[in-house]
């Protein structure tokens, strides 16, 4: 299903338009009770600075490798940051919960274990609370929420939108006809920042060259490079196609592709079989450092880990105006 729909939202071809057309009445009612439900909540403000990095679209836009970034630079400031993150793919449903290392990835879900290894991290199934809870902590300057965009229950101070360049915003339809989760415009004019991954083949910054906003584009760059082999690349993150094309640009050599569901739960009996795959074919197995945490520990020796961090020229100037 999650296959289909991104063909649906992604290709322009004539079979993706026609069912994006049935689904539009669909969309004006999500559209509608979006923004009314909007209406209801209370704007609640904090004494430190909330800083959102979200998105507009459904998954892979590269949010994650952002914060990472993020992270790493406002801490060469003399910060202290923490991460607060609903916890997607968790079995952890609290209020407030502080992630250790050593917890498992079904309990606090992949992105809360990368965060974990950097920063003070939390998950919440309520983020206005939890941030009055990191706050009476009194050990953290500034609050880096991962996601959250879209939540209207409190103030933030900035907010940075991630957009994958080859992307862009599909067919610029909301939820189901398309990916996004609200409008493009009212969504790009209530931000301050847009961080573009990859090149801006949408021309994302000249359609959108709105006042309020400062555009950054950011470089994949890998921190591994391996020997070189050919390899059984999988994973099962927001974009699958995304890694693939990463892996072929930085000159690895892909001979097959295996895609999971975003956040999947790798079984013993999918790793058996990825393992089985990869002798018989004589492959090397590489997967993402998202899915890399997912999987258990006995079988990590066998699997390279592909882990990359974005670079973004003019980063000063952004962590600049992120924390002034």
């Amino acid at each position: 299903m999650e296959k289909f729909f991104l063909k649906i939202w992604y290709q322009d071809v004539y079979y993706a338009n026609l069912v994006s057309l049935f689904l539009i009445p669909l969309s004006f009612i999500y559209i509608c009770l979006f923004y009314i439900r909007a209406l209801f909540y209370k704007n609640k403000k904090f004494s430190i600075p909330i800083i959102c990095i979200g998105n507009i679209n459904i998954g892979g836009t590269g949010k994650t490798s952002t914060l990472l970034t993020l992270i790493e630079e406002i801490k060469k400031k003399g910060k202290q940051v923490s991460v607060l993150l609903r916890g997607y793919g968790s079995s952890n449903k609290s209020k407030f919960y502080k992630v250790s290392k050593s917890d498992p990835f079904s309990k606090v879900g992949d992105e809360a274990l990368l965060y974990a290894n950097c920063v003070p991290t939390y998950i919440t199934t309520n983020r206005a609370f939890a941030i009055e809870k990191i706050i009476n902590e009194k050990q953290t300057d500034i609050i880096l929420l991962d996601d959250g965009f879209q939540d209207r229950s409190f103030h933030k101070d900035k907010t940075i939108l991630t957009v994958n360049g080859k992307r862009g915003f599909g067919n610029k339809l909301c939820l189901p006809a398309g990916p996004l989760r609200e409008l493009i415009r009212p969504a790009l004019k209530s931000s301050e920042f847009v961080v573009i991954i990859g090149d801006d083949l949408h021309h994302i910054t000249k359609k959108y060259d709105y006042d309020n906003l400062e555009f950054y584009n950011a470089n994949v760059k890998a921190v591994d490079v391996f020997d070189k082999k050919n390899y059984l690349a999988f994973s099962g993150i927001g974009n699958n196609d995304g890694f693939f094309d990463t892996l072929k640009n930085k000159g690895y050599e892909v001979i097959k592709k295996i895609s999971f569901p975003d956040h999947y739960q790798f079984t013993r009996k999918d790793l058996e079989s990825l393992l089985d795959k990869a002798k018989r074919e004589n492959l090397s197995l590489i997967t993402t450092e998202k899915d890399y945490v997912r999987i258990p520990e006995d079988y990590r020796k066998n699997i390279d880990c592909f882990k990359i961090k974005l670079e973004i020229p003019n980063i000063e100037k952004l962590i600049r105006n992120l924390i002034n």
